[in-house]
């Protein structure tokens, strides 16, 4: 995730630049990604930002993430939450199949026998948040800009 957080730019009103204001990943739904981040980041900072974990068990709590990692468990309130996100400068990340094709904007895969990731490239653009073209390149693109016009 810290890797990733180099390659997207925020909007202002993030203040991505206040170091005293934390970098917050939320997470949502049951996976054991969540004990993980805690460790991780206990020490580990991103874009120079304390990180802070959250669990987000209602859907009004993502306005305050940067990140929103959607757990399996949440397939049936995926549309509710990507409506939700889909405004909002939050880079929604899954592992899950086909929840990229879905609409959100990072979906980790693997691919022979290696971590491998897509972008739905239609989501992301609609979105707040600016992914650089190192980031689009390095990806599989899942419902291409072009398809849609």
């Amino acid at each position: 995730l810290e890797k990733f957080s180099r390659f997207i730019t925020w909007p202002d009103e993030c203040a991505m630049d206040d170091a005293s204001k934390p970098f917050v990943i939320g997470v949502m739904g049951k996976t054991p990604l969540y004990k993980n981040l805690e460790q991780i980041y206990a020490i580990q900072k991103i874009n120079n930002k304390k990180v802070e974990i959250r669990k987000i068990t209602d859907l009004y709590q993502i306005k305050d993430v940067h990140v929103l990692f959607i757990a399996e468990s949440e397939k049936r309130n995926l549309q509710n939450i990507l409506t939700l996100t889909e405004q909002l400068p939050v880079l929604t990340i899954s592992e899950t199949t086909d929840f990229a094709k879905k609409g959100v904007i990072i979906n980790f895969y693997e691919e022979g026998n290696k971590l491998r990731f897509e972008i739905n490239e239609t989501a992301a653009l609609k979105s707040p948040l600016q992914l650089s073209f190192y980031l689009l390149n390095s990806a599989k693109i899942v419902n291409p800009i072009k398809a849609n016009k």
